[in-house]
């Protein structure tokens, strides 16, 4: 994960770029201290339903910042294969004997 700065804000957040349209973010901070967007929201939804709706939230000024990184190259897409049931490999391409099934 590549350490990013909101231009609007300053936070700092961890991300990772999966494809065009899936980007991870790991934040470093509680988001309704470090985030207005989130500082804002969270003072108007101070319950359990309003709360999970924000889970689903992005800040704009951090998406933003996050999409011209890429842009810019400071982010790049990471290739990443997902492992197949069955085949495992030792890290190297060398496959390995599966894994012992367990009933």
């Amino acid at each position: 994960m590549q350490p990013i700065e909101c231009s609007l804000c300053g936070t700092t957040v961890l991300v990772e770029k999966y494809s065009p349209r899936h980007t991870s973010v790991q934040w470093l901070a509680d988001t309704t201290t470090s985030c207005r967007r989130f500082a804002d929201f969270g003072a108007t939804a101070p319950n359990a339903t309003q709360a999970h709706d924000a889970s689903n939230m992005r800040c704009p000024a951090l998406h933003s910042t996050i999409e011209q990184a890429v842009l810019d190259g400071r982010v790049g897409v990471t290739r990443r294969t997902e492992p197949v049931p069955g085949n495992f490999t030792d890290g190297h391409g060398t496959t390995l004997e599966s894994a012992p099934q367990h009933h």
